[in-house]
């Protein structure tokens, strides 16, 4: 097995939440002095941080994140270097994706990963929210047709409600990894991705640990 790259976002009372949403909250409930054993309750959305989206987060009658079959968590990654052409605030077109090498037919049932970069430089900030770059809709709905089983970006889905992209992607059954690290580290000549989201009955997403290897 080759060495695990971790790309989960760490999660603290410090991690930036989506505007909007509440910070996350980690309180002792129990600790070794008083009780002899530590134990710990958090309060957070379940879209902060490193997480995935699943399609009844923007689709009427989708899969909520317990529905998605488990299968479609751990598949061959692939990744888009948009390192040069990612700026604070602007589009990442799909122009940007050809000129980074998409190949729809490459992307079919894969993880595609999407790195910019951003979130490793503002991930700790309120700019990570405020200045980021965001994805085209063009880019998405390109994204979509190729159908991966899901992207991977660590950068904005969308720019402004209503989320346009969120939409597309999701209603063409394209799981969203969002809030990714340390992206431009994939190796290059291959790579598998694992992204096991909480078994959360019902709901619209979940936190994730994920992690990518290169591939045997």
């Amino acid at each position: 097995m080759g060495k695990m790259l971790d790309l989960t976002m760490p999660f603290s009372e410090r991690t930036i939440p989506v505007p909007g949403h509440p910070c996350p909250r980690l309180e002792p409930l129990t600790t070794l002095e008083r009780d002899g054993v530590r134990n710990t309750t958090m309060t957070i959305s379940i879209h902060t941080g490193t997480h995935i989206d699943a399609p009844s987060h923007f689709i009427e009658d989708g899969a909520s994140i317990d529905e998605v079959p488990i299968d479609r968590f751990r598949r061959p990654g692939l990744c888009l270097d948009l390192r040069s052409m990612a700026e604070p605030g602007a589009p990442i077109t799909f122009g940007h994706l050809k000129s980074a090498g998409f190949e729809p037919s490459e992307a079919k049932g894969a993880i595609l990963m999407l790195a910019s970069g951003w979130s490793d430089e503002a991930w700790h900030s309120e700019r990570l929210y405020e200045t980021n770059p965001f994805l085209a809709e063009d880019a998405a709905a390109a994204i979509a047709e190729a159908a991966p089983s899901a992207i991977g970006l660590d950068f904005a889905v969308d720019d402004t409600k209503p989320w346009p992209n969120h939409t597309t992607l999701l209603g063409a059954d394209v799981l969203l990894i969002e809030n990714l690290m340390r992206l431009p580290e994939l190796p290059r000549d291959g790579f598998e991705v694992t992204a096991f989201p909480l078994r959360l009955v019902g709901e619209n997403g979940g936190p994730t640990r994920v992690v990518a290897e290169p591939r045997r």
